[in-house]
């Protein structure tokens, strides 16, 4: 048998080299993250028709809904609140609050005005200069501007009650039922929340901050 030569040889060993795909980023309505306290499972409805299947009934436009299951893992009882969780986009730094019920379906609904949005339109007919990204923290009946990454300038929020809406009694029943519970709990708890989402943004862009009783916790939608 001919021996082979030392540039045969490295062919045939680069031949027969098993070769790897490099990982890739995975891009989910679904996360999950959790600590010695807590598990937390997400999951993200960014869509009108998304949002409409999952509630049962059309929320309207810019309403994000995000399904939580909260699993604690001891046996000590953890307190659980919609306003320990923040809807984050990290493309412009725009952080939400839950909203309750009664704020977007109830009889003088919220009417939430981001500033940004009107100075920039006011801009963009004068020069090309582009405005400053949104920032929203609602729930609790509003929210104050802050700097957030992604967005290091603080924007002022108008909001205000439409004194004038009827409300909507059967979308109102339908956020009701769903929403997820106030309480203190040792089971899982599952349930829905509610989030004011204006402008665009992919699904990779988002995020949801945990900031409860059982610490600190990060769930990205981009894994």
């Amino acid at each position: 048998m001919r021996a082979l030569t030392p540039l045969a040889l490295t062919l045939v060993l680069f031949a027969t080299t098993p070769t790897f795909a490099a990982s890739k980023k995975v891009i989910s309505p679904d996360t999950s993250a959790g600590n010695e306290e807590i598990d937390l499972v997400a999951t993200i409805f960014m869509t009108q028709e998304e949002a409409t299947k999952e509630l049962g009934t059309d929320p309207g436009p810019d309403i994000a809904i995000l399904k939580v299951r909260v699993i604690p893992k001891t046996d000590k009882p953890v307190q659980v609140a919609a306003d320990d969780f923040i809807l984050l986009a990290h493309n412009d730094g725009e952080r939400s609050k839950p909203f309750t019920p009664y704020e977007i379906a109830g009889q003088g609904a919220l009417i939430v005005t981001n500033t940004a949005d009107q100075k920039q339109t006011k801009q963009q007919k004068t020069s090309t200069t582009g405005g400053l990204g949104g920032l929203v923290v609602g729930g609790g009946g509003g929210g104050n501007g802050m700097a957030s990454p992604g967005n290091p300038h603080p924007v002022a929020l108008n909001t205000k009650v439409d004194d004038k809406s009827p409300g909507n009694p059967k979308l109102l029943e339908a956020l009701k039922a769903k929403q997820l519970p106030d309480k203190e709990t040792s089971e899982p708890l599952e349930g829905l929340l509610y989030f004011r989402l204006s402008g665009k943004h992919k699904l990779k862009d988002m995020a949801v901050l945990y900031r409860g009783p059982a610490g600190k916790l990060n769930l990205d939608f981009e894994h």
